[in-house]
């Protein structure tokens, strides 16, 4: 195994003293001895997750900070209010990608069109207690011609008058007003967009959850933000103790492992033979393992000792107290001993 495949640099001193390499961030590092970096465009490393109960952690902080150094528009998604000073923004209209045909060739993308759409649709039953074969109508869906969500918007266009259409399409308006927030920097123009997910209860929030990051799935691919510079995109999602907690029930929690797998997806490779430029990072942090489960993120950072769903004792049985600035790092990578590689290491912090 090579360092490379592990992406550890050695070094003799602390990274805040040193020059990043020019496409990679500094994530952590054990001092003289070796330092993490996130090499964010290699699709095999483009996901990092970070399992801590803080959602304005000073390592957070550092990921925005080194993302706008390098170009990136950063696409923040949280559950409590960003700090960061923002203005509004025009509002996304969904339907302006998800009712157009998908390109002839691109059947990755059509079948990903088609996957938002059915969890999407598998929320709408979830957040109103409803089966589905007594609340979609069926739809025909004519490929050439329209994207899928089309087929079921005039599926249900053309049902009877009655409480279920009227809330159907109650769900489908808020489709076209999808708010975001940007934050300008005088010399750089737009640096992040911001979204922060509302509502009142956790369905409420769910929702807007999902829809939030529908919109990421419709930048990834029309990179519609009118901004020339779109071309690397971090999206960054927050999960805070409010939303995230052990007794949600099973659908709810698939909803939410299925959105998290979709904006993972979109950091891979694509096969499709379109003009999409996949230089497309995932942060994750979650006060918990969940939604963050290891091996669908490439680098897993463990702040915290524990979490109401996982133990860090179960894998470091003599592990003390970590500091505010430490975490337990995992890597994807075996090791030639046929054991992963976990080391306790410093975050990276912007100072």
């Amino acid at each position: 195994m090579t360092n490379d495949e592990l992406e550890l640099e050695v070094v003799d001193e602390e990274p805040n003293k040193q020059e990043t390499f020019k496409d990679h961030f500094y994530l952590a590092y054990k001092p003289h001895d070796f330092s993490i970096t996130w090499d964010w465009q290699h699709s095999i490393f483009a996901r990092v997750g970070f399992m801590h109960d803080d959602v304005y952690h000073p390592f957070i902080n550092h990921i925005k900070t080194t993302a706008r150094k390098h170009q990136m528009r950063i696409l923040h998604l949280s559950t409590e209010i960003i700090q960061d000073q923002y203005e509004d923004k025009d509002i996304i209209n969904l339907y302006d990608f998800e009712l157009l045909p998908t390109e002839e060739g691109a059947a990755e993308l059509e079948d990903t069109r088609m996957k938002w759409v059915q969890l999407y649709l598998k929320l709408l039953c979830y957040v109103n207690g409803k089966e589905r074969a007594h609340f979609i109508p069926q739809m025909k869906y004519y490929r050439t011609e329209e994207g899928p969500l089309a087929g079921y918007l005039r599926a249900i266009d053309e049902m009877a008058d009655s409480t279920d259409k009227t809330t159907l399409l109650r769900h489908l308006e808020k489709l076209q007003i999808v708010k975001w927030g940007v934050k300008y920097n005088d010399e750089k123009g737009i640096t992040d967009f911001i979204y922060h997910i509302k509502g009142s209860s956790f369905k409420e929030q769910l929702e807007s959850f999902f829809i939030g990051c529908w919109a990421v799935m419709n930048v990834h691919y029309a990179r519609d933000f009118n901004d020339e510079n779109m071309d690397s995109l971090l999206t960054m999602v927050q999960f805070s103790k409010n939303f995230i907690y052990p007794s949600i029930d099973q659908t709810g929690r698939d909803i939410i492992e299925g959105v998290i797998q979709l904006l993972a997806d979109l950091t891979m490779i694509s096969t499709d033979e379109i003009l999409v430029k996949q230089k497309h990072a995932l942060f994750i942090q979650s006060p918990q393992l969940f939604p963050n489960h290891y091996p669908q993120v490439s680098h897993m950072f463990y702040g915290m000792e524990h979490s109401p769903d996982f133990n860090l004792r179960t894998m470091i049985t003599d592990l003390k107290p970590l500091m505010e600035n430490e975490a337990i790092y995992r890597s994807k990578v075996v090791l030639n001993d046929g054991k992963e590689f976990i080391r306790k290491v410093f975050l990276a912090i912007a100072t």
